[in-house]
Formats: C-alpha cells, structure tokens, sequence
C-alpha cells in the first residue's frame, strides 16, 4: 500500500524538539520547511523508484511504498540534523547508509517494491511470477 508521508512519521524516526528547532530556522517567506523537507523526500524516494521501471507510481506525486517510509525518514533525519548544525550519530549515520543502499537497490532493480493500486489493495503484477523449469529427460534418466 502506497502512504503519505507526515510529520509524525518523522516524529517516530526523531525528538519533536529537534523537528522545532528545524521549523523555527525555516525560511523568511514563512513557509514550513518540515512540510518542504517531507516534499523533498518523498520526491527523492519517488525518483530512485522511477528508475527501477517495473513499479507503478502513483499519479499525483505525493505518495511512497508504506514499507519505504521509515528508511524515508531516516534520509530526512539526516538532512534535517545536517541544517540545525547536529552532528550525527554513528546509529543515524549508519541509517543514512542504510536507506541510501536500499534506494540503490531499488533504483537499480534490484529489489522492487510494490506497485502503486487505486484502491491499496496488493497488487500482483509487482512481483515477478514464478515459472517452474524443469529439467529435460535425458537418456540416462529414462532407464531409471
């Protein structure tokens, strides 16, 4: 299922304090760059799935795999950290990495996540059917 993503996702990846400290050091046009960054995101995620091909995205942009949302917010905890001047740990930075491999493998098809349906429900042309294969006969098998 294909979820939007919002501030109290980031809230489960990150303290609510740290998310305040970010909004208060937004931008002079008052725009809120908690919103801005979940954008930015989820428009980060969206394109290393692009790139795999055999996805179905959703139309209107603003959505990504619900399994993709906590490796989401991990990216935009970093970045979010990154702009009030926190260092980051060796647990977030080791999410970072984490969640950028996974955006590789996805990006190159590695592994595939599920594709977009209007109604949510699982769709099973996301996952590639399994054929079985059988050996051919061969003489020696055949005196068996």
């Amino acid at each position: 299922m294909w979820v939007e993503v919002t501030e109290s996702d980031l809230a489960s990846t990150i303290a609510q304090s740290e998310i305040d400290a970010f909004r208060a050091d937004g931008p002079l046009d008052g725009s809120d760059p908690v919103v801005m960054l979940l954008k930015r995101t989820v428009s980060t995620v969206r394109g290393f799935i692009s790139c795999n091909g055999g996805v179905r995205m959703e139309p209107l942009g603003t959505m990504i795999p619900e399994g993709l949302v906590l490796p989401a917010m991990d990216y935009a905890a970093a970045k979010l950290l990154k702009r009030i001047n926190v260092p980051l740990s060796e647990d977030r930075r080791e999410a970072l990495r984490k969640a950028e491999e996974l955006f590789d493998k996805i990006a190159t098809g590695a592994i595939t996540p599920e594709s977009w349906t209007p109604d949510g429900a699982a769709d099973s042309l996301s996952r590639p059917a399994t054929t079985p294969s059988f050996a051919p006969p061969s003489p020696e098998r055949l005196l068996d």
